[in-house]
């Protein structure tokens, strides 16, 4: 999984697109605004977060991936809510292209075309086209629009891939509530070791 120390949430609203830049800082503070102190955050681990997920199929992403840090963290959230054309039982972690190109929220289509040298407006522009689907594609076809921006043809073939990719912004709440989840747990197995 990538991890620079900061992604993008693209927010889309009335006056156009806000792009934010997310770092360290900013997660301490939504932490701290959701009432979970970020030391009590780093001691989590992916064990902690596996058992405060509410389905079988988050406990197993946790178990399997074992993410490190809150993006690594995010990334497997967004694993729950994504939807990828694939095969029977296939992990899309598993896949060659995602491997090379892993998309796990809409937002890594748009970093994604910023390191393939994208103008912002641009990347922003195919971020939607895709999120949108090919169904989107009446008046230009798919292949016609991403060739249009000069979207290099395998980084093409692996947005085909994706029927949904959720916002960044709600896997990072989705998270944000696990961890509170996480954090009461952990807090009851230590009160239950301290009282034997």
């Amino acid at each position: 999984m990538r991890n620079r120390g900061y992604k993008f949430i693209v927010k889309c609203t009335n006056e156009g697109y806000w792009i934010l830049c997310v770092n360290a800082t900013w997660i301490n503070q939504i932490l701290k605004d959701n009432g979970i102190r970020p030391r009590d955050f780093r001691r989590l681990t992916w064990e902690d977060l596996a058992k405060a997920q509410e389905t079988e199929i988050g406990r197993r992403l946790f178990r399997e991936l074992r993410p490190k840090n809150f993006w690594e963290m995010c990334d497997t959230m967004s694993l729950l809510y994504s939807n990828y054309e694939l095969g029977e039982n296939e992990r899309v972690y598993h896949q060659e292209w995602f491997v090379r190109y892993p998309l796990f929220a809409r937002e890594d289509i748009y970093e994604l075309l910023l390191e393939e040298g994208l103008r912002q407006e641009d990347a922003v522009r195919v971020m939607e086209f895709v999120r949108r689907g090919k169904s989107s594609a009446q008046r230009l076809g798919w292949q016609e629009f991403l060739e249009l921006y000069d979207v290099p043809e395998d980084l093409a073939e692996a947005f085909a891939h994706c029927s949904y990719l959720p916002p960044r912004e709600k896997m990072v709440h989705a998270l944000i509530q696990v961890i509170e989840r996480a954090v009461r747990m952990k807090v009851q197995d230590s009160k239950q070791e301290e009282s034997r």
